[in-house]
């Protein structure tokens, strides 16, 4: 299965690639029903390396299952060839190095030194870097043996990673899109906010802010980055858990337009930041009041969220357009106040757009949004 991509988000999506699972690091637990899923995978793991394998320690192959079971397929695959190329290198190579020399203290450090100068050369992730170290360590610290024994415990590695494999590939599964679309909404509920939360607190104060006192929607700005980076993690999420996903069908047709979605909010929350900080330098300071009033930008900023209703969703709503007709009655009221507002603060200081500058960006600012909220249907 491939993910339908477009130039427009697909810095968004994982490569999902060689390079890409050798970086896949654990999920975590995850649900109950995955913790059973890892239990009974163990189990088989454990059943199957004593039954065929001739290790004197049958561990490696449930030890292998317990680390490589994942919540994705691609997840379990790129934890389960970290761990069995690790393991096969750090396993073979020691066991050659501790039969050449013996087992003494120089010998034991050089060989964990290069194991982990070789671990940190590979671009993997530090789970499967550590792969290799531990594996030398652990034979090491058993001293010398048969090449044939140590073979074994490679071969009990790769019954573990096979088990780990067909325990998530036969009934993987399902990847949930709606925990991708709670935070698409959590993102968009603090953008929309946020811009609110501008235009409530901007030329409200009874004395003027302190040179380095920050209005308290600057704290709300400053988390937009983090929910979205939240969304963009849930995005990627689910690209993984449907790639190689019997379960997935259906799911993957709607990521392309995810990713467009999440592309177009970032752009408007981009803006919005913008926009906060221009409001942020511009009202509640000393000297001469804002050329642009408070009232004038609470106006403005209340037309703009009732086109983002339209554009993107009210509240607990999905992040899409409700009624397109209207959206475009409410994007042609708001052009036409953003530049009337513009005209008239320019002829109130009598043509001098200097004095009114950061009034004038801070309307600029808002056209921008709009423009970006009329684009974001296409």
């Amino acid at each position: 299965m491939t993910v339908n991509r477009s130039q427009d988000a697909d810095d968004l999506l994982p490569d999902l690639d060689l390079a890409d699972v050798l970086r896949q690091r654990p999920l975590g637990l995850g649900s109950v029903r995955h913790v059973v899923r890892i239990a009974i995978a163990v189990t088989v793991s454990m059943v199957v390396a004593l039954a065929i394998s001739q290790s004197t320690l049958g561990i490696f192959a449930p030890i292998t299952t317990l680390i490589v079971v994942q919540s994705t397929p691609w997840t379990t695959l790129g934890l389960s060839i970290q761990r069995i190329l690790g393991t096969g290198i750090g396993v073979l190579v020691a066991s050659l190095w501790v039969n050449l020399v013996g087992l003494t203290w120089w010998s034991f450090l050089l060989g964990v030194l290069v194991a982990l100068l070789v671990a940190r050369a590979l671009p993997w992730s530090l789970g499967g870097q550590l792969q290799i170290p531990v594996a030398v360590v652990f034979v090491l610290a058993l001293g010398a043996g048969s090449l044939s024994a140590d073979l074994w415990r490679v071969f009990d590695v790769i019954i573990g990673g096979a088990i780990g494999l067909l325990a998530v590939f036969v009934y993987p599964p399902r990847p949930k899109p709606e925990v991708f679309e709670a935070a698409l909404r959590a993102y968009r509920d603090g953008v929309v906010q946020t811009l609110a939360s501008v235009a409530d607190e901007s030329g409200t104060h009874a004395e003027p802010l302190a040179e380095n006192e920050l209005h308290d929607y600057v704290a709300r700005s400053r988390r937009l980055r983090d929910l979205a980076d939240a969304a963009r993690t849930e995005l990627v999420r689910l690209v993984e858990g449907s790639h190689l996903n019997l379960r997935a069908r259906g799911v993957q047709d709607g990521i392309e337009d995810m990713a467009a979605r999440l592309r177009r909010l970032t752009g408007i929350g981009v803006q919005v930041r913008g926009i906060v900080g221009a409001a942020n330098r511009l009202y509640d300071r000393e000297g001469l009041p804002a050329i642009l009033s408070g009232d004038d930008l609470r106006l403005l900023v209340a037309k703009e969220v009732t086109v983002m209703d339209v554009v993107l969703g009210g509240p607990g709503m999905p992040v899409r357009g409700t009624d397109a007709q209207l959206a475009e009655v409410l994007d042609l009221d708001l052009a036409a106040a953003l530049r009337e507002t513009a005209d008239r603060v320019v002829k109130d200081k009598g043509g001098g757009v200097g004095s009114v500058l950061e009034s004038v960006s801070l309307i600029e600012r808002l056209d921008h949004v709009r423009a970006q909220l009329a684009d974001y249907p296409k």
